[in-house]
């Protein structure tokens, strides 16, 4: 009968912790992170040379290749990002990287705490124009 008793408890505690790590799971996951990631390619294409920089932290992002394009993986944001284009001989060109909703979010409606995981990740929204054409004027 004792032994019994200790496989109940057992059981009870293997039960409540599957439900917390399910529970966990499920609290922390929601769609736009399940289904894309918290980062975008984007296609540069434009003279070789040209160098893309993040103009927030001056990083460059990418370099245009003898191919006349280059791809960058840049982290997805709220706002749009401000970019600049940098080649020798040329003026500076600013460019912007639209962020716009991303509707993959809206599955959240069947979870709601998954709209706050997708607002944290920066995961509610993408980059709208994912293949820019940089266009460089001689200085």
């Amino acid at each position: 009968m004792l032994f019994l008793s200790h496989l109940l408890i057992i059981k009870h505690i293997i039960m409540r912790n599957l439900f917390l790590l399910l529970f966990s799971v499920l609290l922390m996951s929601s769609c736009a992170t399940i289904f894309t990631s918290s980062r975008q390619v984007i296609t540069f294409s434009g003279q070789e040379g040209t160098k893309i920089y993040d103009t927030s932290t001056n990083i460059k992002l990418a370099e245009i290749g003898s191919g006349k394009t280059a791809t960058a993986s840049i982290k997805k944001k709220l706002s749009d990002k401000q970019l600049v284009a940098k080649k020798d001989g040329y003026k500076t060109t600013p460019l912007l990287l639209e962020s716009s909703f991303n509707t993959t979010s809206l599955w959240n409606i069947l979870f709601w705490p998954g709209f706050i995981v997708d607002l944290g990740t920066g995961q509610m929204n993408k980059w709208d124009n994912t293949y820019i054409v940089v266009e460089m004027e001689k200085e």
